[in-house]
């Protein structure tokens, strides 16, 4: 019997838009971005405002670098910066020259960090670790929670699906009830302060990945891949700003790693099998327990390809599992191909008289209970059910000057899964499939400094 075929999640191209974010003036300007903001003011040992200091903003990892001066009223803002550890410093005539290490920023925030110089006294140059920029948004009522790499490092993660971890913020629940799609892809879905899954955004580098019935992005193995390429996400569950305005519900704004000026990368590989398995219920007796094995591996690689300019990072993943499932169906008995059921008797279909045992590959005699004068019994059975997906992204970055940067990032997802449905024999299944691919371009320009 020819297999009942479902395709799913047709190629999907989700082009992100290039931003081109344009600053007027240091004091009004507002970002739409992934990134985060660092703003604040400098003050005078007596608490003056300290005008035309120049401010130098510099990203550890890569090296790259943004300066701006300060206005009449000390006050400093630079959005569109990468997640990631900053230095801050400050530098004006007839003060000691000022820097702050150790500041972390984190997807979305606009973080508020003042500065307060000292008298110029013969000493060149003051350091100061920024061990805490307020963790409070002192710049937004939106109300939020960021999950970072030692997060997702550290956290069991069963599949490796990093949207899941979106359940650790509060008002975020699983929502069981909300059922799973082959076409729209099977990704676990989650309600947002009580809102449908269908009001929520997922966004990878602020391109929307939301699968075609605008619900939780995923594969027809119930996974959305790629956890090891993810620096962090943010989860804003109330009060966001008009910039995510298309839903009701909550936002997953995730952003992906990037290359640095060192090389690094890892490997992986998650095993489980059917070793330590107990048996399910529906598994007769005398039957072994269904095998099942799971291999999920991969590895990223990240690096500079001209220090302190371009970059690149790279990822694959892979799952390959073979899951045996226990299968429960109803077939004719021994009394039904004879002709007789209860106290009806009737002339067999050729069908059922065939030789050859072809009826027995499509309707296997019970090896369950068999009611009385039914004429059927029930079928025990176990079929393996094989799954296989890919997953590979890359993504350069590429600094022309202070002022111009550009990335590009590509994903590709490709799945499979052989489903055995539930109370059908063990020649149907659905061939289920999945080819999910997404790119994203941004530019950023900054006319003025």
């Amino acid at each position: 019997m020819a297999p009942f075929e479902r395709e799913g999640l047709p190629m999907r191209v989700a082009w992100g838009a290039i931003f081109l974010s344009l600053m007027i003036s240091v004091d009004s300007s507002s970002a739409q971005t992934v990134g985060a903001s660092l703003q604040g003011t400098v003050y005078d040992p007596s608490g003056g405002y300290v005008p035309g200091a120049s401010i130098e903003i510099r990203n550890v990892e890569n090296g790259g670098v943004r300066t701006l001066t300060t206005d009449d009223h000390g006050r400093y803002r630079e959005p569109l910066l990468s997640p990631g550890e900053y230095e801050l410093h400050v530098r004006v005539s007839g003060f000691q020259p000022a820097v702050l290490k150790g500041i972390q920023l984190t997807i979305g925030q606009d973080a508020v960090l003042d500065v307060k110089l000292e008298i110029t006294k013969g000493i060149e140059q003051v350091h100061v670790t920024a061990e805490d920029v307020p963790s409070v948004e002192l710049a937004s009522a939106a109300l939020s929670g960021t999950v970072n790499r030692t997060q997702m490092n550290d956290l069991p993660l069963n599949g490796r699906s990093f949207q899941e971890l979106a359940l650790l913020q509060p008002g975020v629940n699983a929502a069981v009830a909300a059922g799973s799609d082959a076409v729209g892809g099977r990704g676990k879905k989650i309600t947002v302060n009580g809102a449908r899954p269908e009001q929520n955004s997922f966004l990878l580098d602020g391109s929307d990945i939301n699968n075609v019935y605008n619900k939780t992005p995923g594969s027809v193995a119930g996974v959305l891949l790629g956890v090891e390429t993810v620096q962090e996400f943010q989860v804003l569950t109330n009060a966001y700003s008009a910039e995510f305005g298309r839903s009701a519900g909550g936002i997953i704004n995730a952003i992906t790693r990037s290359g640095a000026n060192q090389l690094h990368g890892n490997l992986f590989e998650y095993l489980r099998n059917s070793a330590l398995d107990a048996k399910n219920y529906f598994d007769l007796a005398s039957s072994k327990i269904p095998p099942f094995k799971r291999n999920q591996f991969g590895g990223t690689l990240g690096g500079p390809i001209r220090h302190d300019k371009a970059f690149f990072f790279g990822a694959f993943e892979a799952i390959k599992e073979r899951l045996g499932v226990t299968g429960v169906a109803n077939t004719p008995d021994q009394n039904a191909r004879n002709g007789t059921i209860g106290t009806v008797t009737f002339t067999p279909h050729p069908l059922m008289t065939m030789p050859g045992g072809y009826l027995d590959l499509l309707f296997p005699l019970p090896n369950g209970p068999v009611p009385p004068q039914n004429g059927v019994g029930q079928y025990f059975f176990t079929r393996n059910q094989p799954t296989d997906e890919y997953f590979v992204q890359g993504r350069i970055d590429y600094r022309f000057s202070e002022k111009d940067t550009l990335f590009g990032r590509y994903t590709f997802d490709n799945g499979k899964v052989d489903r055995q449905p539930s109370l059908k024999l063990p020649v149907v299944f659905f061939k289920e499939r999945s080819r999910n691919q997404y790119l994203t371009l941004e530019h950023v320009h900054m006319f003025l400094p």
